[in-house]
Parts: structure tokens; C-alpha cells; sequence
């Protein structure tokens, strides 16, 4: 009796250890911060003792991997040309950027601190320096590139201004000034008339008229065969203009193969100023998310929240997955994009991303990301969401954000929060549903909501998620996914 009674209780505590270890804690996370790497003006060190002092868990950097602008003169683009360079890592030296977060991290280990890099992938040019139009487009069309772990990796990651990074493979015809060059040697050659002595001797003198053409047409092909080395073609270039969404897919596919996360940023900006001579401009970028697959997620706040309004972009994004057009969801953070203006507190206490992890580790948080085990929050204080679950009203089952769940029953939505000062304070939600919203509420905090919702849509997979409206800030949560259990 004693044995059993002693494997029941060891039953019990394995079970009870299992859901402590389950219990996800919220850690309040900044993401996309620039350091004096790249563009910003704190140093990393800087940087984690303001995230300290913000209550800041979970720090996810951004410097630029390079910044890079390149414009040559036609025929002899790579000869005839203009590089600007800006800081980035590339110019900092990467292994000495990744150990100097690795030093960071391991002097801070109640901080999560995750290397990551704004990526620019593509740029084109249009008008002419000599019309003084010359126009530089797209640059701040941005990726944010998450968890990649290698030197190397960072090293190869594909863009325009990473050049050798989109090369195609050899190309044969580009060794058309050897046939040339070939031909200037002959023209050296060439005599001003043919006259051979007894031992067959060419006596006749050379023409200084063919030398020099020949000296000419040898110059201009070594500096075309110089100008075509490696004797590769890049995929993607900026002197042919806009190509699509092509370069943007070829960095997110070469992040998924490197076990990174890639998630859009800042969508909904614009940008346009000028750089001395050459006019700058990139415009708001929010149909790409439509247009490309397999990105872990998008930005939100900062520069709009129009991608994540009911029936918007994000939602016929998720009804896609929700249809199989998708072979995965998207999912919604919030981004600092923070540089050199501004006050680096104020942002982290203003915007930030809760993540929901088991335990506080780089592995746990880039797991959470990587499944949307989050939410975006804007405001001071920003309201703390204590709950939000989908239950099944004939069993057991619950799902939370970027779960996947099969019900019996209708859901019970179970909806709680709060804010840090405990006031109590108006609050709004919108309950969406597949892209609509379907229930309003307007309550003051702290609340608590338990809704049933009928399940109409039993043929397919359906999605709930919230968006919370309050004085001076909102919230929004990345989508619950249900099925129902035939």
C-alpha cells in the first residue's frame, strides 16, 4: 500500500512538474534597435543598461549588415563608377559584432540578447547624374533578419549591395574582349606594305596607323575584360529598375535554409528626402507582404497599424493559411526602429513585444517568435493581456496565440487583463474572427470576458485574434487557429 501510495504521489509530481514547466511567463521584449555599429547612437552595452532600467527582458538588435550604394557609367559600370558606404556590420567586421553580443550576453544573464540585422536587398536607380535626376529607389524596403547563428551566414546574405552574393553562375559570353584583344594583337602586326628579302623577311615597315588602333582596341578590351571578372551575372541588379518582389523572396528563402526568421519591417513607411545631387525615395511596401511566402511575420506600429486592421492585409494573409493557399501563418510584432532620434527609454516603455516563454532563454524566445507566441503593445503603460484562450465547450482543450487547436464543441473565448498601475481605465476590443470583427466590447479595467462563440464554420479552419483600443495605446494579439473534430 505504501509503494502505491508513494508512485501515486511520484505520478503527481511528475505531472505537476510538467505544468510549471508549461507555464509560459510574459517577457516584454524592444526589437530593432541600431547601435553605433551601424546607425544608432548607443553602444551595445548602452543599449542592454537602458533595457534594464525600462524593464526590458528580451533585446532584439537590428544594426544594417551593409549599406552600400553603387552607381556606374554605362558600358563600363564596374570601372566608371561611385561607391558611398555607410556603417554597418559588414564595415565593423561580423565575427567581431556576433562575439561582442556574445561578451554582452554573458555579462548580462538575466537579459535575453539576440543578434539580428536590417537587410536591404535591393535597390534601383532611375534619371542620370548628367540631367542631375538621379534617383535612388527602394532602399528602405527592409527585412529584419533574426537568429542567424554564423558568420558565414550573415557573410552570403543576398543583396545588391552584397553583389557577390546574387551571382548566377559563369558566364561564357562575357569573355568577348579576349576575341578582341586578340584582334589588336593582330592589328600591331599590320605592315604598310608586303615586301620579303631573299631569306623570306618581312621588310616592309609597320603602319603607326594600325599600331595604334591595335594599342587602342587592346586597351579597351582588357578594360572590358576587367570590367565583366568574375565572368558571373547577378541575378538582380540596379540599373534595370524595379523587379518586383523577386529579391525580397530570394533573401526569405536563403533565411529559412539558414534556420532563421524573417519578418518584414516597417511596411507602411514612406521615405523620401535628398542626398546632396540624388533624390532618395521608397514608397510604403504593404502589398509585398501579399506577394511573398514564408516569412515568419510583419511590424506593426511605429509607422501604422493599417496591415492589421479588420479585413486588411494580415487578415487575407491568414485566411490564405486558413484556406491551405499558405503553407504557414504570419505573424504580428511590434518594432522600435530606433537609430539616432529620439529617446531610447521612452521608445522601450512606449512600444513593445510580449513574448510568451516557458523560461527566459535565446532558444525559448526565438521558438516563441518562430510561432507566435506574442503580442504587440503600444502605450505607457501598455495593458497587460492575462489571457487569452480558446476552450472547447465539450472537452478539455485550450489554445492561446499561434496555437492550432481541434474542438467538439462551440469555443469559449476567455479574455482577461490588466494594466501595470492597477487603475481602473476604459478598454475596447474587437473580437475578430476571419477577418471580421464579430463582437465588440467596452469595459473598463481590470476585465474579464468569457464569450461562446457559435461554430458556423465547421467545413474549414477559422482564426480569432484581438485588437484592444485605449487611451493613449492598443494592443493586438497574433491569431488563435481552430478546427472542428469531425
Amino acid at each position: 500500500m505504501r509503494i502505491k501510495l508513494i508512485t501515486v504521489l511520484a505520478i503527481l509530481c511528475f505531472f505537476c512538474s510538467i505544468s510549471a514547466a508549461e507555464e509560459l511567463i510574459q517577457a516584454p521584449a524592444a526589437i530593432h534597435i541600431s547601435s553605433t555599429v551601424s546607425d544608432g547612437k548607443h553602444s551595445i552595452a548602452e543599449i542592454l543598461e537602458i533595457a534594464k532600467q525600462s524593464g526590458i527582458k528580451i533585446i532584439i538588435l537590428a544594426d544594417h549588415d551593409v549599406v552600400k550604394w553603387e552607381y556606374g557609367l554605362w558600358p563600363l559600370r564596374k570601372i566608371i563608377k561611385k561607391t558611398v558606404e555607410g556603417n554597418s556590420i559588414f564595415t565593423y567586421g561580423i565575427e567581431r559584432y556576433l562575439q561582442e553580443i556574445e561578451d554582452a550576453q554573458k555579462k548580462n544573464p538575466d537579459l535575453v540578447l539576440i543578434p539580428a540585422v536590417e537587410s536591404a536587398p535591393f535597390y534601383y536607380w532611375s534619371g542620370s547624374p548628367f540631367k542631375n535626376n538621379l534617383k535612388l529607389h527602394s532602399w528602405h524596403k527592409h527585412i529584419l533578419v533574426i537568429g542567424l547563428e554564423k558568420a558565414e551566414d550573415y557573410n552570403n546574405l543576398p543583396s545588391v549591395s552584397n553583389e557577390s552574393s546574387t551571382h548566377i553562375g559563369f558566364r561564357i559570353w562575357m569573355l568577348w574582349p579576349i576575341l578582341t584583344l586578340l584582334a589588336g594583337v593582330f592589328c600591331l602586326r599590320k605592315r604598310k606594305f608586303k615586301y620579303k628579302d631573299l631569306q623570306d623577311r618581312q621588310l616592309g615597315p609597320y603602319s603607326l596607323k594600325w599600331r595604334i588602333f591595335g594599342i587602342a582596341v587592346i586597351i579597351l578590351s582588357l578594360l572590358f575584360l576587367f570590367n565583366n571578372y568574375p565572368f558571373t551575372e547577378s541575378k538582380y541588379d540596379q540599373y534595370h529598375g524595379e523587379q518586383g518582389v523577386g529579391p525580397y523572396q530570394n533573401l526569405i528563402d536563403y533565411i529559412n535554409s539558414k534556420g532563421g526568421l524573417a519578418f518584414w519591417a516597417h511596411p507602411e513607411a514612406q521615405y523620401k528626402r535628398r542626398i546632396g545631387k540624388v533624390e532618395v525615395e521608397t514608397l510604403e511596401y504593404s502589398e509585398y507582404l501579399l506577394d511573398t511566402n514564408d516569412y515568419s511575420g510583419f511590424a506593426v506600429f511605429t509607422e501604422g497599424y493599417k496591415i492589421g486592421r479588420p479585413g486588411g492585409i494580415w487578415d487575407r494573409i491568414l485566411n490564405q493559411y486558413c484556406l491551405g493557399k499558405r503553407k504557414s501563418p504570419v505573424w504580428a510584432i511590434s518594432e522600435l526602429d530606433f537609430d539616432a532620434a529620439g529617446n531610447l527609454s521612452t521608445y522601450m516603455m512606449d512600444i513593445r513585444t510580449i513574448i510568451l516563454v516557458p523560461r527566459l532563454t535565446k532558444t525559448a524566445v526565438l521558438e516563441a517568435l518562430k510561432n507566435g507566441k506574442m503580442y504587440a503593445v503600444r502605450g505607457k503603460p501598455g495593458l497587460v493581456l492575462d489571457n487569452f484562450v480558446i476552450h472547447d465547450s465539450l472537452s478539455d482543450i485550450n489554445g492561446t496565440m499561434g496555437d492550432s487547436i481541434e474542438l467538439s464543441g462551440n469555443p469559449i473565448l476567455k479574455i482577461s487583463g490588466h494594466f501595470p498601475d492597477k487603475l481602473s481605465k476604459p478598454v475596447k476590443i474587437n473580437l475578430i474572427k476571419n477577418g471580421s470583427v464579430i463582437k465588440r466590447f467596452e469595459l473598463t479595467s481590470p476585465f474579464k470576458i468569457d464569450y461562446q462563440d457559435d461554430y458556423s464554420d465547421k467545413d474549414r479552419k477559422i482564426y480569432y485574434r484581438l485588437q484592444i483600443q485605449y487611451s493613449g495605446g492598443s494592443l493586438v494579439t497574433n491569431p488563435v487557429f481552430v478546427k472542428f473534430r469531425n
